[in-house]
């Protein structure tokens, strides 16, 4: 799976006080990510973090009362591992000093670029995958590993998956809402699977999943993950 593919299952909270930059920012990220949650400060960044599954923090240096770096240490009292970026017009040698301590990614100096963006982006994939954090979420009960290559329960469980098993869920969550045509699943293993071998791959992936109530099938046409 590519890196620009792993971007599309990533969660990004972006805390910046500038509503122009802020915005601007929100809709490049849009083009890459899957959920952007854009906030104007550090208190609303530390709600949305505890509200939802957040996969990469970004947070601008200077914001009102709570700024980046506090953020970021309050996030560190629980979760030390989150792929954590600062973003900064300037940085004095105190909050340089701080932040180093924070175990961050990466710090970037405005004004950001695409192609910046996308850097840091990858660097935080990179990140997560190594820290086996890359996941994406299946449905309310499992999410899909794609360091360890398997389904991951609430109670931390696995189940680890086939090769073709794993070829089929990443084609179903790359197109997640869309149907994946039967055609499309044969060509992906440059062959013409029977009817019978491509419904037992399914059966196999429903089984290990536990809860399948979101993988479809559409009759005579393929299957859709929703």
């Amino acid at each position: 799976m590519s890196k620009l593919n792993d971007l599309k299952n990533l969660s990004v909270l972006y805390a910046e006080d500038d509503s122009t930059l802020r915005e601007i920012t929100k809709k490049t990220l849009q083009l890459v990510v899957n959920q952007v949650y854009a906030v104007a400060d550090g208190s609303e960044a530390l709600d949305i973090y505890h509200k939802h599954s957040i996969d990469v923090v970004i947070l601008d240096i200077y914001m009102g009362n709570v700024g980046g770096i506090e953020v970021a240490k309050r996030i560190r009292q629980y979760n030390n591992k989150v792929p954590i970026v600062i973003v900064s017009g300037s940085i004095a040698t105190d909050d340089l000093l701080a932040a180093c301590k924070l175990n961050l990614i990466d710090y970037i100096h405005k004004p950001i670029e695409f192609n910046a963006w996308i850097k840091v982006l990858y660097e935080a994939v990179d990140y997560l995958k190594t820290n086996d954090m890359l996941v994406a979420r299946v449905n309310d009960t499992v999410s899909y590993s794609y360091y360890s290559k398997s389904f991951v329960f609430r109670d931390g469980s696995k189940t680890v998956l086939t090769k073709n098993e794993i070829y089929t869920i990443e084609l179903l969550l790359l197109n997640r809402g869309q149907v994946v045509t039967y055609d499309m699943i044969s060509q992906m293993f440059n062959q013409n699977m029977s009817d019978g071998a491509l419904k037992n791959l399914v059966f196999r992936i429903r089984k290990k999943m536990h809860d399948d109530s979101n993988l479809f099938n559409v009759a005579k046409i393929g299957y859709m993950l929703t």
